[in-house]
């Protein structure tokens, strides 16, 4: 894609967004199986830095239909970090490299949201007691990481190549 911002990148963008919304209200009702991370992927690979532009038009709608949380701070750099590591990595091809960073993502997720819930849900007594509030917090959350892992890891290796394949035609078509 071109340096340039214009129209046809708001375009995406607004579709993309509408796709990740609608995807993740269809998947609600599963616990921790999600596509977000699956099309933030996807778009990065497709628009390149423009994707970030997704993110925060992303949760300012998931805060106006479920209201502002803690989850929105969260969201705010949790997000953006997969992005990051997309546009990073994105001249690789490998299907099983993709499934693998999806993965391990969603392992992660709850550790990289703790940050936010020690911020936010500790009094602040002691820098040891936060900690210990953190981690319990990070660990309790477990069976929905390795939850979040296997669907991300899932999804990303049956749904990697026929939508890369896609949106390569769709890069083609849109030149």
């Amino acid at each position: 894609m071109e340096k340039k911002f214009g129209i046809k990148d708001i375009a995406y963008i607004g579709m993309a967004v509408a796709l990740i919304e609608t995807c993740k209200m269809a998947l609600a009702f599963l616990p921790n199986i999600e596509l977000t991370s699956f099309w933030l992927v996807m778009f990065t690979l497709l628009m390149g830095w423009k994707a970030f532009f997704i993110v925060p038009i992303f949760i300012a709608i998931e805060a106006s239909l479920y209201g502002p949380h803690v989850w929105v701070i969260m969201y705010l750099y949790v997000w953006p970090i997969l992005v990051l590591l997309t546009h990073l990595f994105r001249k690789n091809t490998n299907v099983l490299f993709w499934a693998l960073l999806s993965g391990f993502f969603g392992l992660f997720f709850g550790a990289l949201c703790t940050p936010a819930q020690v911020i936010f849900f500790t009094k602040p007594d002691t820098f040891d007691t936060a900690v210990k509030a953190g981690f319990a917090w990070w660990v309790a959350g477990i069976p929905y990481d390795v939850a979040h892992a296997v669907g991300n890891f899932t999804l990303m290796l049956v749904l990697y190549t026929p939508i890369r394949i896609a949106v390569n035609k769709l890069r083609t078509f849109s030149h």
